[in-house]
């Protein structure tokens, strides 16, 4: 292959994965486009022409409904063929989630509305473009006893059946919420424990068949870079591990995110090769943990940055070209000949992942400001190079200044990590059910 072809092939294998990561669906669609434009300009249009293959007729949603009793209830949806279909479960509000193959609805709106059973209400839609999703809110905790799809029989249409046992709330985290079941439309049923993603020396993705979003979490400095270091001899990088070790341990015990670790010992890491683990990884959102040092011993409390070309202030620029130090190099690689077409991509993508970072950044900051101190400013932005990840919603958490003794203090102290780990906890959840409740084109409970 001549070197402008591999330059080609090269520039549409970025383009269609970044364009394939993006999150939000009016971006997806723009993106999409973007991507086909720049395909017929690299290829001719003989190979940006696609085959129609949609000769077939979509699946038909004809009715749901709900029976039983508050003890044992049966969601029954009536679908015009078999299907495969996947079931999960969430908290806080309970809810089970049922991911289909892309259906038409035609069921009314106002059939999600019931007051009956273990089901209390449920919404669809489309989503992830290629599939659908019924969400189920729940009145309790549950256990899925039976989930069942079943062929037509006569006049009698083709059913999926979801049946549930009411159950203590323990029961419900420990066992409903870890499993992920597969059903196939031969009866099947693949029914596993979900694992959690591994660590990041060896950068493995996440099975395919997981639906928990991935966090990476991103213990700042490392090794030869011991980062700040307060008066009494705390070294920052080997705090803010761990911090990230309870924080990781915490997230798998809750079991509602996936989650890796850019380094889980005593190592150098580069800024760049951090981004590039989180990309590796497909993950949905890049972590960042630090605790900083300032010449005013006064300043105390938490900040969460987020990306910017401009500072929002001295103590931002400052401290962004203090972490920016650790490394030369950071963000996606680009050929030459392809940086006018690649930067009109990257700049659509960073404006959605800017905006969901930003989202992000306001969950975090409403999550901890009633468990830990923060700072007087405590939504900050900079250009921090271990932020630029196109893609990836992504935060530097500034946990405290070691500068300040108060600070100094509460990061060293266990019941301190515990409530902020909680936090977090919490705002992780939080945001990935705001995000996945907008691009599914369904409205989001509250969830703060």
């Amino acid at each position: 292959m001549s070197g402008s072809l591999k330059r080609k092939a090269r520039m549409i294998s970025i383009l269609a994965d970044v364009s394939a990561r993006l999150r939000c669906a009016s971006g997806r669609a723009l993106l999409t486009l973007l991507v086909c434009l720049a395909a017929v300009s690299l290829f001719g249009v003989d190979g940006a022409r696609a085959d129609d293959q949609s000769g077939s007729d979509p699946v038909v949603v004809e009715a749901v409904r709900t029976t039983g009793t508050k003890e044992l209830s049966r969601f029954v949806i009536d679908v015009s063929q078999p299907v495969d279909f996947t079931i999960f479960a969430l908290d806080e509000p309970y809810r089970l989630v049922i991911d289909l193959p892309g259906m038409d609805f035609e069921v009314e709106h106002g059939m999600g509305q019931v007051e009956r059973a273990l089901v209390k209400n449920f919404r669809f839609g489309s989503f992830s473009g290629s599939r659908s999703r019924i969400v189920l809110d729940l009145t309790d905790p549950v256990r899925i006893i039976k989930a069942q799809t079943f062929p037509p029989v006569d006049d009698i249409p083709a059913k999926i059946l979801i049946e549930l046992e009411a159950v203590e709330q323990d029961v419900f985290v420990k066992e409903t919420m870890k499993d992920v079941m597969h059903v196939d439309v031969d009866g099947t049923i693949d029914d596993k424990r979900l694992a959690v993603a591994a660590a990041s020396s060896a950068v493995d993705e996440a099975p395919p068949e997981d639906p928990r979003p991935l966090v990476v979490i991103d213990p700042g400095h490392g090794g030869i870079d011991r980062g700040a270091t307060s008066r009494s001899g705390l070294k920052e990088s080997e705090l803010v591990l761990t911090f990230a070790k309870a924080l990781k341990k915490r997230l798998e015990k809750d079991g509602h995110v996936r989650v890796a670790m850019t380094r889980e010992k005593d190592v150098f890491i580069s800024l760049s090769k951090r981004v590039a683990i989180a990309r590796e990884l497909k993950a949905d959102l890049f972590v960042s943990i630090h605790a900083d040092t300032v010449r005013q011993s006064y300043v105390r409390g938490a900040t969460v940055y987020t990306l910017s070309d401009k500072a929002s202030d001295a103590v931002a620029a400052r401290l962004a070209r203090q972490e920016n130090r650790s490394d030369l190099l950071a963000g996606l690689e680009i050929e030459k000949d392809d940086d006018v077409v690649a930067d009109i991509l990257i700049d659509l993508t960073r404006r959605e992942t800017s905006n969901h970072s930003a989202l992000y950044s306001r969950t975090l900051v409403g999550a901890l400001k009633s468990s830990i101190r923060l700072s007087k400013t405590p939504e900050r932005s900079a250009g921090f190079k271990v932020l630029k990840a196109p893609d990836i919603p992504s935060v530097l958490v500034e946990l405290g200044y070691l500068s300040n003794s108060k600070d100094q203090s509460a990061l060293a102290s266990k019941a301190w990590q515990e409530k902020a780990v909680e936090s977090i906890s919490k705002s992780m959840r939080t945001f990935f059910l705001r995000r996945s409740t907008q691009s599914s084109g369904l409205i989001a409970p509250d969830a703060g």
